[in-house]
């Protein structure tokens, strides 16, 4: 049966169909159209062909993820059909606690971006001011050698990582849905800083009329 984690993260979609899949993936699983659409954008990767959909998802893992995830939504590879709310769980508290699984990511990333690709403007050229609503991070310190050093980073620079985000916090232990949640939302309020002059947090002051 499909978890109803995914829907309880983020938005229910219809699906185009499935592009190539990972071929430990069945073309009947429920995730299959999602894993499809996130290799095939570059968001996820299924080295040698298999996508291992059971891990469990660790925070050095979800920060390249996410890092890839705003990469993709900036170049437009995602399209806002099917996207619509998704309906209320009664079970949203527990799953929020649980790990996220690979299969699980793959299904929350795919829908929300038709999400985002539906409320988020495209990028004019417009420079727009930056939010005083989202909070400046200090660089973090990282080895040369982290995997997710530059992913880390860029989600830094780009303010799409802060607060409790996990993006920030580095190491093997496995992302629940409530940190996926959290880092999610940032990622998407730093795309949306970067398009729009919202969510500000700054007094408007007119020019002095004269008469």
């Amino acid at each position: 049966m499909k978890p109803i984690l995914a829907s309880a993260l983020t938005v229910v979609c219809v699906a185009p169909a499935c592009a190539q899949l990972p071929r430990d993936v069945p073309a009947g699983h429920w995730a299959a159209q999602s894993v499809a659409e996130v290799v095939r954008n570059g968001v996820m990767d299924a080295p040698g062909g298999r996508f291992n959909g059971a891990r469990q998802v660790t925070r050095g893992e979800l920060a390249i993820t996410l890092a890839r995830f705003a990469r993709s939504i900036q170049q437009r590879r995602w399209t806002a059909a099917g996207a619509r709310p998704a309906k209320p769980s009664g079970k949203t508290a527990a799953l929020l606690a649980q790990p996220v699984s690979r299969y699980e990511l793959a299904a929350v990333l795919s829908r929300t971006a038709r999400y985002v690709a539906a409320g988020v403007p495209r990028e004019s050229g417009k420079v727009h001011l930056a939010s005083e609503a989202l909070p400046r991070v200090t660089t973090p310190k990282l080895a040369a050698s982290e995997p997710a050093r530059e992913s880390v980073l860029y989600l830094v620079r780009n303010r799409m990582a802060f607060g409790s985000s996990v993006a920030l916090r580095l190491g093997p232990q496995a992302v629940t849905g409530k940190e996926l949640a959290i880092a999610l939302a940032c990622v998407i309020a730093g795309l949306n800083d970067r398009v729009t002059d919202e969510p500000q947090n700054r007094e408007v002051i007119e020019r002095p009329r004269r008469h």
